[in-house]
């Protein structure tokens, strides 16, 4: 393998040239990735992957257990706390690192399935019952209330629910019409690597990646770092969302 297709691939000093060659098969260059997963997840995902590609564990097997992880994160979130916002944290990028891994054991085993796709468009909307769990923790964190994890709990189910009453049938006409998924905000984010650092600075794996900093902080000042950075975050989130109902309208137009 010569060097400039290393280059391309999210490589580590350990990289024996038969896990070169694997990713090489299965990892898609730069400019297909997200920040996170192409500096953090694959650069280790693929050892997982070559353990599963002789298993009998299937791609969709691995969506399943991604879409249970980012359930399970939202869930994590309302337990408040240091411990309960860091156990999110591992749920989170357990779900991300699965969402990686399928892709992966699905070109190195060359299966395609319309579950698979299916799998995948739930995962994403995951995060509508997430962000219903950074509105709730909120409450007791910031003191502005008494939310007891009961009746937090409820609510999170309640949205869950919800979101795949909606999603479920969205997701299967969506693999029936075969369209792209790109919305104009989605194309913004990839025409610049400026534009992809505030992507992912402002969305949920930045969200997740400052999380541990704002637990740590709020422990060693006693502040309320975590409730600013979840303020913060819904505010960012709110904008981008009429941004991009904005931006796709007028391309609708």
């Amino acid at each position: 393998m010569n060097k400039d297709t290393i280059k391309k691939l999210p490589t580590l000093p350990v990289d024996s040239p038969k896990i070169l060659e694997l990713r090489s098969l299965c990892q898609k260059p730069r400019q297909f990735e997200e920040i996170w997963s192409w500096y953090v997840l694959r650069r280790y995902s693929i050892y997982i992957t070559a353990l599963l590609r002789k298993t009998f564990v299937t791609p969709n097997l691995i969506s399943w257990f991604s879409l249970l992880f980012f359930i399970l994160t939202g869930w994590l979130m309302l337990l408040g706390g240091p411990w309960g916002f860091l156990a999110a944290v591992v749920a989170y990028n357990l779900g991300y690192l699965c969402d990686c891994l399928d892709g992966e054991l699905a070109r190195l085993k060359k299966v395609t399935s319309s579950q698979g796709i299916f799998l995948d468009t739930l995962i994403r909307a995951m995060s509508i019952p997430i962000f219903a769990s950074f509105a709730m923790v909120l409450v007791p964190v910031s003191g502005w209330g008494y939310l007891s994890l009961e009746a937090a709990t409820g609510i999170y189910i309640i949205t869950l629910i919800a979101t795949l009453a909606l999603l479920v049938p969205l997701s299967f006409n969506y693999i029936k019409l075969k369209v792209d998924e790109n919305d104009p905000v989605s194309e913004m984010r990839t025409a610049s690597s400026k534009m992809e650092w505030i992507a992912f600075l402002t969305g949920m794996p930045g969200f997740f990646a400052f999380l541990p900093v704002a637990v740590i902080l709020d422990v060693w000042t006693q502040q309320a770092v975590t409730s600013v950075l979840i303020v913060g975050f819904l505010f960012v989130l709110t904008l981008k969302t009429l941004l991009r109902l904005y931006l796709t309208i007028s391309k609708l137009n």
